[in-house]
């Protein structure tokens, strides 16, 4: 191991005493960090996946619906509900079409909307009498945690629930008290009482701490996701990508200059070798990662409260980007032949991947194909932390599903690689 290390650290040595590193490890990352950051929204919410459509049927229509509907964007005001928010500009992005069932349905496979919301016609009457109703929810939500709409909802329906069940609870107490004058004159009365114990309930229900992880907490103490938070994991993975990728190009520049053949004469073994110069291009990924996550610190970014969910992404993905180093150097030939297939696997993987905006705003099928990529799965991890507040556990399939393409492209490129 003591090998492995000595020539990462002079592979290093060698990288950072080249003075043109700063400008390709720092300066250009940063300058597109901040633009595409300003491009999703800036330090605003903006187009950082804060915006989240929500195709709505209220088929009730009772004072209970509407309040629901109400609570829900106060809950997240990220939610904007379709058609009955939509503007001008056609933020519903209906295009004119009359919202149906069908087109809704579409919508969410589509990956147009975050979700359907349908409220059944007698909602309101049953839940005050107590009687059990379905709420129709549908959404394109990963299986291993819930997002952002659906916390909402389920932070306002225990609300409502609470308060509606405070008010029976209230008046069969009131009526069984056997205290003196206990009785309501007639439904009415009986009615108004119930509303007094439900909206006491509710302000109650109002001043106590919210249950939704995204808004009602992040926002209150200032740490709302923005348009940096999308762009800073997003151009820095590119970025490691990047990084670390050239060390196919140093050492097919090594092997053109004859330095790697006169260090298979030393005493260390080839694969030592190898291994040291993919741990010098694993440092540097990492280090681009934290070149990239410091600036975001400096712009004041909310990255969750999970570090260690954060630096688990950060290792995987750059590991994988190390694995795909290794293969690539068994493929290319030229220098010249490096940098094009570099810049193409680049220019290619980060977009499909949703490096530069949220695969939430792209068609189902092409969400499915971007995750091919590894970038994919880097950006689900990040996201899953920076926008929904999860932690290490809502990071373990992308971190696993990196780790298993790390290992049988390692295993490839291992089998392929050629020492003379």
């Amino acid at each position: 191991m003591d090998k492995i290390w000595s020539v990462a650290v002079n592979d290093l040595r060698v990288t950072f005493r080249d003075k043109s590193i700063w400008l390709t490890l720092v300066v250009i990352p940063l300058v597109i960090i901040f633009f595409i950051g300003l491009a999703n929204g800036g330090f605003g919410g903006g187009g950082g996946g804060v915006r989240l459509l929500v195709d709505t049927f209220d088929q009730d229509g009772s004072d209970l619906s509407a309040e629901l509907l109400v609570n829900l964007k106060a809950a997240n005001d990220g939610i904007i509900l379709c058609p009955a928010d939509n503007t001008a500009e056609d933020v519903c992005r209906l295009k004119g079409s009359d919202l149906t069932d069908e087109l809704a349905a579409e919508r969410v496979t589509d990956g147009v909307t975050s979700a359907t919301l349908v409220i059944p016609a007698g909602f309101g009457a049953k839940a005050l009498a107590g009687e059990p109703v379905n709420i129709v929810y549908r959404s394109q939500d990963n299986l291993n945690q819930n997002g952002p709409v659906l916390q909402a909802l389920q932070a306002v329906l225990q609300r409502l629930g609470g308060a509606v069940v405070a008010a029976r609870v209230g008046v069969d107490v009131f009526e069984h008290s056997g205290l003196t004058g206990a009785t309501f004159r007639d439904d009415a009365d009986r009615a108004a009482f119930s509303q007094q114990v439900y909206d006491s309930a509710r302000q109650t229900w109002d001043t106590l701490p919210s249950a939704v992880t995204f808004n009602e907490s992040a926002a209150k103490e200032g740490r709302r996701p923005s348009g940096f938070s999308q762009s800073v994991p997003g151009i820095g993975t590119m970025y490691v990508m990047s990084t670390v990728l050239i060390g196919c190009l140093v050492l097919l520049t090594e092997r053109k200059q004859w330095t790697f053949q006169r260090m298979l004469t030393m005493p260390i073994a080839p694969g030592q070798i190898v291994a040291g110069k993919m741990l010098a291009r694993f440092v540097m990924g990492m280090i681009q990662y934290g070149v990239a996550f410091g600036f975001g610190l400096i712009l004041g970014v909310y990255f969750g409260d999970s570090p260690l969910a954060l630096l688990l992404v950060m290792v995987a993905f750059t590991l994988c980007s190390t694995a795909f180093a290794l293969l690539l150097a068994t493929f290319v030939k030229t220098e010249m032949q490096a940098g094009s297939v570099l810049n193409l696997v680049v220019l290619i993987l980060a977009p499909l991947g949703g490096a530069w905006w949220p695969l939430e705003i792209v068609p189902q099928w092409m969400q499915t194909v971007g995750h091919l990529s590894p970038v994919a799965w880097a950006m689900e991890g990040f996201r899953s932390v920076i926008f929904h507040g999860g932690g290490v556990e809502s990071v373990i399939t992308p971190v696993l599903i990196l780790l298993a393409v790390t290992a049988v492209v390692f295993v490839i490129a291992v089998r392929r690689f050629r020492y003379e």
